[in-house]
């Protein structure tokens, strides 16, 4: 959880009550352009590139951002945004700002629909089709920055320093952020800001940028901009080609991720058609099983969720959407109990309207069948066709599907398995910890049902409606249940209804020794990454969500990107984990392994 802003309005205008300042003057969006824009000559860098890169100190309401995409927009030029913001306005307030906004720069009811929660941490948002990326980072700008520094292989163009004055807020003008900025940027990059303090000027000097007053006469005396003088920073070039084996929801989520990066990309396919594995089951939910403690696996869950939700319904979909925001309710079961149902629901209930603990009352009308107990309630959750998932997220100029391909050994060029409990039989993966585990729903009829079931019901398995049909199961079995066996199972949720069973549909998915799913570059026996060669796998039941955030995380590996998650996730899903864990047991497999 982060502490929202101590936003109000003044005079119709933006004032944070902590700084005692106005976030930018009546005449916003002018000056926008001749504080940051301008003088760090925008337009004709548009001009020049394919791709820009910003970096923004204090994303504050998010006029720089909406303004610089508005350009990029009219360019035809792709934007990678990049924010940092200590105190956020909080969601409902940032709706209503960009409301009164909207008519003017349409792109901020697009920013609204998608406004990260207080949440701290890493949050990456999709806009205009893709061609236009935000990642803002709740928290301490330095943390933020040294997360980017970190990874990060490809400089910024401009940096925007938006943060209150330096009298005001001093933690934002400190050498080290200056520095971190210096590291992340090209030699010409350039730099702007409101504030003409002479400290400030002084600390981008001494970071490396040479600095010039801009008058901004008669709306204030001068502001500051510069360009850096240090050494071309070291450029990484991605790949033309990325090869990817399975597509399946986690190879067609990673296809996407590159193709919208501008990669090419080569799905090979065992089967006659994509989803033909794990990912062949038409109904299932887009929902977390969230965690009320501080851990990194309740950080992945939370992030993870908010990250596909947000992905997945940014998607082109045709007549017979894949993605419908339905919902979904979480009712108390075996694993988790009222109590900590609310539990989970205290822990995130300041951050944002995205999840709700609903009485028995109005639980039970929003299933449309009665529940005894609490229930928790997510409005952004999604029923997915996972078959159809798979097709739209494959259906891009850049990606090229070739089925009836078994692939067995590694092809020339980066290369990702995404073949679920398969890729351990690579050469170089077999270290990798992994189980198969099956799942099955049945699709019924549910005409003859009474009660009419509203939204999906997640509780010991799912109940989920879509197409006039209702699926009833669990992807994930805890037992090694038999078809019939499992099907009977299935349908005793519907015990005290009529209905025309349709269907079963099974998978098989993987998952890892630790619950964890795979995602990540290989490595040998040293710990040393294994060149070209990453893996995403071992998603479980979790593959409607993890996938698509494991799909970023290696997308950034392969474009020299950063990724948009903690160190400390990307720790847990990475395969050398395995490496380290069997060291500690005594054992290793061979470097061929």
């Amino acid at each position: 959880m982060i502490e929202p802003a101590q936003f109000t309005l003044r005079d119709g205008q933006p004032f944070s009550e902590r700084f005692a300042d106005i976030y930018h003057a009546a005449d916003g969006a002018a000056e926008v352009a001749r504080v940051f824009l301008e003088p760090a000559a925008f337009s004709d860098l548009l001009e020049q590139a394919q791709l820009v890169r910003l970096g923004e100190l204090g994303f504050g309401t998010g006029l720089n951002f909406i303004i610089a995409a508005e350009l990029c927009r009219k360019q035809g030029c792709r934007m990678h945004f990049v924010s940092f913001e200590a105190a956020p306005i909080a969601p409902a307030a940032f709706r209503a700002l960009a409301a009164e906004r909207a008519p003017d720069h349409c792109l901020y009811r697009e920013l609204a629909e998608h406004y990260p929660p207080l949440i701290a941490g890493w949050h990456r948002r999709y806009l205009d089709s893709g061609r236009i990326v935000l990642s803002v980072y709740w928290g301490d700008a330095a943390s933020g920055l040294a997360e980017v520094q970190a990874q990060h292989s490809q400089p910024f163009d401009l940096w925007l320093l938006d943060g209150f004055a330096p009298d005001r807020n001093p933690q934002m003008w400190t050498a080290t952020l200056f520095e971190h900025i210096a590291k992340l940027s090209r030699r010409g990059t350039c730099v702007t800001t409101f504030t003409s303090a002479g400290r400030v000027r002084r600390g981008l000097a001494a970071a490396g940028f040479e600095m010039r007053r801009i008058d901004q006469r008669p709306h204030k005396r001068e502001s500051l901009a510069g360009h850096f003088l240090g050494s071309q920073s070291s450029t990484w070039v991605p790949p033309q080609q990325v090869s990817i084996i399975g597509a399946g929801l986690a190879g067609a989520t990673l296809a996407r991720h590159l193709a919208q990066a501008g990669i090419a990309v080569r799905v090979a396919e065992k089967n006659a058609s994509a989803a033909a594995g794990a990912s062949n089951i038409p109904i299932t939910v887009l929902h977390p099983r969230l965690l009320a403690d501080s851990s990194i696996q309740a950080e992945f869950r939370c992030h993870s969720y908010l990250y596909s939700c947000h992905f997945c319904t940014t998607l082109t979909q045709a007549d017979e959407p894949a993605i419908n925001r339905t919902g979904a309710l979480q009712i108390p079961s075996s694993n988790y109990s009222a109590k900590r149902l609310a539990q989970v629901a205290a822990t995130y209930a300041a951050s944002g309207n995205w999840l709700e603990l609903l009485e028995p009352s109005e639980a039970s009308q929003r299933a449309g069948i009665e529940v005894e107990e609490n229930a928790l309630w997510f409005p952004q959750a999604c029923t997915i066709n996972t078959p159809r998932l798979c097709d739209v997220l494959l259906d891009h100029p850049a990606i090229e599907l070739v089925t009836q391909s078994a692939v067995t050994d590694w092809p020339d060029g980066p290369t990702v398995l995404a073949c679920g409990i398969e890729a351990a039989a690579f050469a170089g993966a077999q270290y990798l910890e992994m189980a198969a585990v099956a799942g099955q729903i049945d699709v019924v009829n549910p005409s003859g049902i009474p009660a009419n079931i509203n939204t999906p019901i997640l509780g010991n398995g799912y109940l989920a409606p879509a197409d006039g049909k209702l699926a009833a199961g669990a992807t994930y079995e805890y037992r090694d249940w038999a078809p019939d066996a499992a099907r009977e199972r299935n349908l005793e949720q519907l015990a005290a209804a009529d209905y025309f069973w349709q269907a079963s549909y099974r998978g098989v998915r993987s998952v890892s020794s630790d619950r964890t799913p795979i995602a990540g570059q290989l490595t040998d026996l040293d710990g040393q990454r294994q060149q070209d060669r990453y893996v995403s796998t071992g998603h479980g039941s979790m593959g409607t969500v993890s996938t698509h955030y494991c799909a970023a995380l290696i997308t950034a590996l392969i474009t020299g990107e950063f990724a948009p998650m903690s160190p400390a996730i990307q720790r847990a899903l990475a395969p050398l984990r395995f490496r380290q864990r069997q060291a500690r047991r005594g054992y290793k497999f061979d470097s061929s392994a």
